[in-house]
């Protein structure tokens, strides 16, 4: 039927052809292609082909306007196109038919990648003509390129209206664990024991008057026991690392040890989990993955891996049942937090733990969630990429998912390389400084991870970020607050920097002032009247940071990140 339609239109095409073009040639034109979306796709293939041919015999032209942009509109549709010399797929991820409960993003993996993998582009190139076959070759490898670039665009967009993946809420976790008490009390158990034996030391370490002399060791016990708990208490401890108003500077030292580095899980299981994210064999996305990881953290590892295209990738896939295990933890810690906090009490400190374990929970959460790694790293992209000193992996869409991140691979040294020249490290620590001022005081959006692995030199001399699971933003009112306090610092006015912490909410209301302000003013002024050369910004933390300590300083939950 098909076959005997495109005759006779192909006939009354010829007849038409000396009539005047308009509407005749419309009609024709919209009757034959109506026809197109009616029959098989099999049988729409055909007849498209063929009605192209009497479309361009009517009009003079193939491919004629408005009609060819509808064709080709209609091939985006077709699963496969005989076309001239060549067969040419077009995948068309169309979200509008995707099942109930999908995501956007769920659906394009299935219709387009699923595509991708049943419709292989191929080309047939017939004739003598070199010149004729070089133009098919490059008009095909250009929508290839076209086509690359337009589900890409089109992921990125499902990515970005994507559902959020799961956020801590300890209700939600309140009600979930309930019902799992076995599970809960051998974690417990685990936790609590070497946690209530270490403050147990620490307690009579205080009543004996021997605490300080036994700081440094007990800091040390501290650590070991912290990084053998498992990838969210090695994330607590970072975290814990840069909080002297919780800690003192013995304690701080010895957890900025902490790596957040933990052995390989095998190489089957990691696969396995790139293609349930996939829903793809490899072989079909990746040209090669190198077998060895490159690194190996708590939450999950890279691999170096070469896209069919040829780009060089970095593949980071998240670890099994990471998330199960980072939710008991947060939950167990959640509960001890109380009892912590009635602990350290006895040290004459009060501190809200809980407050500060909720707030650990929320990033954790997000770092766990590779597809809003993505988004941030696209929009630190956007707000710091234009530096030129500055360098932001691109992310590959198509590939990245919820437990798995595909993004440019860069080369690069650590920044405490040896070989770096002096004057590329007097470029870096600029272009670190400025980036940072950039975050904190000018934009708000911050790497709240910067530590040595997650910073490279490129073979350029640019400072390459990696790694955007811990952001986190300082609203307009702290901006200014942290502005407020440098240039309090600066002029020596210790009254107004101590009053500017009571409206920070680092000093409680109503505490006595005096001797803060006094302490500040014997401890600062030596190390802020340093000459440039001699200046060192670590020694003025560590100055604060004693001080924080000694007074009944509390750091609000946000100042986590920070």
């Amino acid at each position: 039927a098909p076959f005997a339609l495109l005759v006779t239109g192909s006939v009354a095409a010829r007849k038409m052809a000396a009539m005047p073009r308009p509407p005749q040639v419309q009609t024709l034109q919209l009757i034959i292609l109506a026809l197109c979306f009616v029959f098989s796709s099999t049988s729409q293939a055909a007849l498209l082909h063929h009605s192209e041919k009497a479309l361009g015999f009517v009009s003079g032209f193939r491919l004629p306007t408005p009609m060819g942009r509808l064709a080709m509109a209609r091939r985006s549709l077709a699963p496969r196109m005989l076309l001239d010399d060549e067969t040419y797929s077009i995948p068309a991820p169309q979200f509008q038919n995707k099942a109930p409960g999908r995501t956007a993003l769920e659906a394009l993996s299935t219709d387009v990648d699923e595509k991708e993998k049943i419709l292989p582009v191929r080309r047939r190139v017939r004739g003598s003509s070199t010149f004729g076959r070089e133009n098919r070759v490059s008009a095909t490898v250009g929508r290839e390129s076209s086509r690359d670039m337009q589900l890409e665009e089109q992921a990125q967009e499902a990515a970005k209206s994507a559902a959020i993946g799961n956020r801590y809420d300890p209700s939600e976790a309140e009600q979930y664990f309930k019902l799992r008490t076995l599970d809960v009390w051998k974690r417990d158990m685990q936790i609590s024991v070497p946690f209530t034996t270490f403050l147990g030391q620490v307690l009579v370490d205080w009543q004996r008057g021997v605490e300080k002399e036994n700081r440094r060791k007990r800091a040390k016990d501290f650590m070991e026991i912290i990084a053998s708990l498992g990838p969210a208490f090695i994330k607590a401890g970072q975290a814990l690392s840069s909080r002297p108003d919780l800690l003192p500077p013995e304690y701080l030292q010895e957890l900025q040890k902490l790596q957040d580095r933990l052995p390989p899980f095998p190489n089957d299981v990691a696969f396995k989990i790139i293609e349930e994210e996939l829903k793809l064999p490899m072989s079909e996305v990746f040209e090669k993955v190198e077998p060895t990881p490159v690194a190996a953290a708590s939450i999950g590892q890279v691999y170096k891996g070469y896209l069919k295209s040829g780009e060089a990738v970095a593949i980071k896939v998240q670890r099994p049942e990471c998330e199960k295990v980072i939710a008991l933890d947060i939950y167990i810690l959640r509960q001890l937090s109380g009892t912590l906090s009635q602990m350290i009490r006895l040290l004459r400190r009060d501190i809200d733990l809980q407050s500060v374990v909720e707030e650990f929970g929320k990033l954790i959460y997000e770092e766990i969630d590779y597809l809003q790694e993505a988004r941030n790293a696209e929009r630190f992209a956007e707000l710091y990429g234009s530096d030129p000193d500055v360098y932001v992996p691109r992310i590959y869409w198509r590939f990245s998912r919820r437990k798995l991140l595909v993004m440019e691979w860069v080369e690069g040294q650590r920044l405490t390389s040896t070989t770096i020249p002096k004057e590329q490290k007097t470029r870096l620590v600029r272009s670190m400084v400025q980036c940072s001022l950039q975050q904190m005081l000018d934009k708000g959006f911050f790497h709240a991870d910067p530590h040595g692995g997650n910073l490279l030199c490129t073979p350029d001399g640019r400072l390459c970020y990696l790694d955007f699971g811990m952001m986190s933003e300082v609203e307009q009112f702290q901006r200014y607050g942290i502005l407020e306090a440098v240039i309090h610092m600066v002029n020596r006015d210790w009254t107004q920097l101590c009053q500017l912490y009571v409206r920070l909410g680092f000093i409680p209301a109503g505490t006595d002032l005096t001797p803060i302000i006094k302490a500040l003013d014997k401890a600062l002024p030596d190390v802020l009247g340093a000459s440039v050369d001699t200046f060192n910004i670590k020694n003025v933390i560590g100055e604060l940071g004693d001080i924080m300590y000694k007074f009944p300083f509390k750091l609000p939950p946000y100042y986590t990140a920070i």
